[in-house]
């Protein structure tokens, strides 16, 4: 068993999890995919050195802000792993989640913040659902990913809001109205698929428009950047339970394309 952590993934690297994850899909079926950007922490297991031979098990880790806590203070770690059908319940997912647990430790030791380590999973795995409740992992809550294509008529809309890049190594983005900052969200690029998330709008100045006219404001700056990239999208994940925010999402063209749910380790 060869276990190698990384946060860039070699071209070589990412085809094998792709057919990695193609071949979960095949025994499940899991809409579950994986970022591949640079970055992150990513935990692979080759059966047999050296690296070439086949990918066994993969997994990684997000760390996200969470949106209630005192800035930096409180992080939330979302792990994701995948194991060959034809490996599982030989010690692989063990190997990596502990790999991954210390990784957290480290982030939380040099970031001096509280992480909530928890797993992302697709409620459509026996497998994973059995593990979990094998481990004692506790279920929070769960989240649909929504996807829309962009549209060359994205490239058109001038917003309302002011939106400004606040930070370039997070992707973080401010919505200004009259030179005050009412509204958040970030950016995290994978391939064709651009990621957006931590999407706010201060308490104050909801229900007056401004939230539709930052998230349109977000799909043109990202569909400029875009420019020349046939069948570019964007992605959100939402909670089941924030009727208002999926409203939106739907409203400006998003589609549900998974159902996730976080348990709390």
């Amino acid at each position: 068993m060869s276990l190698i952590h990384t946060t860039v993934l070699s071209r070589q690297q990412k085809e094998s999890v792709r057919a990695l994850i193609e071949a979960c899909r095949k025994a499940e079926p899991i809409t579950l995919s994986a970022p591949s950007e640079d970055g992150l922490d990513y935990f692979l297991i080759y059966e047999n050195a050296p690296e070439d031979d086949r990918l066994t098990a993969f997994s990684f880790l997000f760390f996200v802000p969470q949106e209630d806590a005192a800035p930096a203070s409180v992080y939330t770690c979302e792990y994701t792993a995948f194991v060959h059908p034809a490996r599982r319940r030989q010690g692989y997912f063990t190997e990596m989640l502990n790999a991954a647990l210390a990784a957290a430790d480290r982030f939380e030791k040099e970031h001096r913040c509280q992480v909530d380590f928890c797993f992302l999973t697709d409620e459509k795995s026996p497998d994973a659902s059995a593990v979990l409740n094998a481990i004692g992992a506790e279920y929070w809550y769960s989240e649909y990913k929504l996807v829309r294509t962009l549209r060359e008529n994205d490239k058109e809309y001038t917003a309302e809001v002011q939106i400004a890049k606040a930070d370039v190594a997070s992707g973080l983005y401010t919505a200004s109205l009259d030179g005050e900052i009412i509204g958040t969200c970030a950016l995290l690029p994978s391939g064709n698929e651009t990621y957006l998330y931590a999407f706010q709008i201060k308490e104050a100045c909801r229900s007056q428009g401004h939230g539709r006219d930052f998230l349109k404001g977000m799909l043109s700056l990202i569909a400029k950047d875009s420019a020349g990239r046939s069948g570019a999208s964007v992605s959100v994940q939402v909670s089941g339970l924030n009727y208002i925010a999926r409203n939106l999402y739907k409203k400006t063209g998003f589609r549900e394309t998974e159902s996730l749910s976080y348990y709390i380790y």
